[in-house]
């Protein structure tokens, strides 16, 4: 399993991408490394993208955002990036996180779930990304 975590100072958010394989002892270093970097810099949000995952079963789908969701603070803004194929489990996911106190949406693209992470509308991204373009 290879896995990068960028933080982007910006956006005050962590973007943890996940590819290959998802052994189970891995995953629950790189949570925890994640999470120490979000407690470090006083940050409360993260991008997880597990679309390049080997094909994730529905119990491990549910075993990882339920890590997930248990390692970091409540006030921690997750949103979870799945292939479409996921979109039952991913929405049962949602449901058990948020029922645990945690705020994670999932979602099929990045860029929708950045924008959501972030707490910014649409219309808000267009706008940033125009001012962006112009400097």
């Amino acid at each position: 399993m290879s896995y990068f975590i960028n933080p982007v100072k910006e956006d005050q958010c962590l973007f943890l991408t996940y590819e290959g394989e998802m052994p189970p002892i891995e995953v629950v270093a790189v949570r925890y490394e994640a999470a120490g970097l979000l407690a470090e810099k006083h940050w409360n949000r993260m991008v997880v993208d597990i679309t390049e995952l080997r094909p994730v079963t529905a119990m491990e789908l549910f075993v990882f955002a339920k890590g997930l969701s248990a390692d970091l603070p409540p006030s921690a803004r997750i949103a979870l990036v799945v292939r479409p194929e996921q979109t039952k489990e991913a929405r049962i996911v949602e449901n058990v996180a948020r029922n645990d106190g945690a705020f994670m949406s999932c979602f099929f693209d990045a860029d929708e779930a950045t924008t959501w992470v972030k707490g910014m509308k649409p219309r808000e991204q267009t706008q940033t990304r125009s001012v962006e373009k112009r400097l």
